[in-house]
């Protein structure tokens, strides 16, 4: 793998390569982080951190909104990052590019170790890991 792709959100990616700056992509894996798709009630266990509202009539959070769920999107962030490495060290990698939505992108880049991002060609601040491999190319530098 010559170029390495990676289309990500904060709870899903795609790993896709190109052999020359010319060629056609191809999809080589995608990883899924289920516990960043939960709500963020379902991942915080003992229900720590609401209470009744002064009237009694509903509840509501108290503390930071989704904390849970931005630390799982972190933590995905960084497991990608570590497969980035992997992918990094075991073959033949000349360029990266990342394409993410922005909380995701700036995880990403926050989580690249020097040697990738070193290798950084460039970004897309876009949420297309659910698109095709053709709109994601049309996304792209035309020489990659």
């Amino acid at each position: 793998m010559s170029i390495c792709i990676v289309v990500a959100d904060n709870s899903k990616a795609r790993i896709l390569s190109a052999q020359s700056a010319d060629s056609p992509l191809q999809e080589n894996r995608d990883y899924t982080h289920s516990k960043s798709r939960l709500r963020e009630q379902d991942l915080v266990a003992d229900g720590a951190g609401s209470g009744n509202d002064s009237g009694g009539y509903g509840k509501h959070s108290m503390g930071h909104e989704n904390v849970a769920l931005q630390h799982q999107a972190d933590t995905f962030a960084r497991d990608l990052c570590v497969e980035i490495e992997n992918i990094r060290q075991h073959g033949d990698l000349r360029r990266i590019y990342l394409v993410a939505a922005p909380k995701s992108l700036g995880l990403l880049r926050n989580h690249l170790n020097k040697q990738c991002t070193q290798l950084l060609a460039g970004d897309v601040n876009k949420d297309l890991v659910e698109h095709s491999i053709d709109d994601i190319r049309g996304h792209l530098p035309r020489r990659l």
